[in-house]
């Protein structure tokens, strides 16, 4: 007499004396993951291990970075072993910066407006037209090389009024500045 076990296996003797098995559920059923005893991984039915895959695939592009940012320049940096002082430069989604110059007498705020280029090798950066001080009605037009997602290191040349308008350094020079990303 055969006797059904839970996962579909059937034992007992048969005309052969080797046991037979009932048709349904065996092996093969229980490692899909048909059948089982409850509460195990062998006894969870397949579509709900393929339902939490797919969960884990939906959530999968939350954790991946997929590159740089699309405007890597975006936020506040500071300069560091500038010889004229500390500089603050901090570029927003809206086209505008501040740039934040520290002096003897405090710091000094401009708020101005840029252009960048990320199609350009070097990267192209215009600041500009200044609203005051020495560059007033002026443009700085640079090159920006990004070393990382946390630096960069600018190189301007102001635009002379009397000439090209749109002068830029072709190359970093001994000039350039180096800024780091400011962490709040």
């Amino acid at each position: 007499m055969a006797v059904r076990r839970a996962g579909g296996a059937s034992t007992g003797s048969g005309a052969g004396g080797g046991g037979r098995r009932s048709p349904g559920l065996g092996r093969d059923a229980v490692r899909l993951g048909f059948g089982g005893r409850k509460g195990t991984r062998r006894g969870t039915p397949l579509f709900a291990r393929m339902a939490l895959a797919a969960r884990g695939l939906v959530l999968l592009p939350a954790f991946v970075s997929c590159g740089e940012p699309p405007d890597p320049l975006l936020g506040a940096w500071v300069s560091v072993a500038a010889e004229t002082g500390q500089t603050t430069y901090v570029f927003e989604e809206d086209g505008r910066a501040r740039w934040v110059v520290q002096l003897a007498e405090g710091p000094d705020t401009f708020a101005v407006a840029y252009r960048v280029d990320y199609s350009q090798s070097p990267i192209h950066l215009d600041v500009g037209p200044w609203p005051a001080g020495p560059l007033a009605g002026r443009t700085l037009f640079g090159i920006v090389e990004m070393q990382g997602p946390d630096r960069f290191v600018v190189d301007f040349e102001p635009a002379d009024p009397d000439g090209d308008a749109t002068t830029r350094p072709s190359r970093l020079s001994n000039q350039a500045v180096t800024f780091v990303r400011r962490l709040n």
